[in-house]
């Protein structure tokens, strides 16, 4: 009788459990994506903001001929 996880592929129950390994051992990320990969769902990245907060503030002002 197989064993019911309520993951989807055995790549993704390898992730959790490196996840909580790193946690419980407290293991810094190796690099800024990787910190990205593991955010919450919607993170966007502070280069995307300022990319995005730009493009804002230049449709606020008016064109000018």
């Amino acid at each position: 009788m197989p064993l019911r996880t309520h993951y989807v592929s055995p790549a993704a129950q390898a992730r959790h459990v490196l996840a909580l390994t790193t946690k419980a051992w407290r293991i810094p990320p190796s690099s800024a994506h990787e910190v990205a990969r593991r955010a919450p769902h919607g993170y966007v990245p502070a280069r995307a903001l300022r990319r995005l907060h730009a493009a804002a503030a230049l449709a606020l002002l008016p064109h000018s001929w």
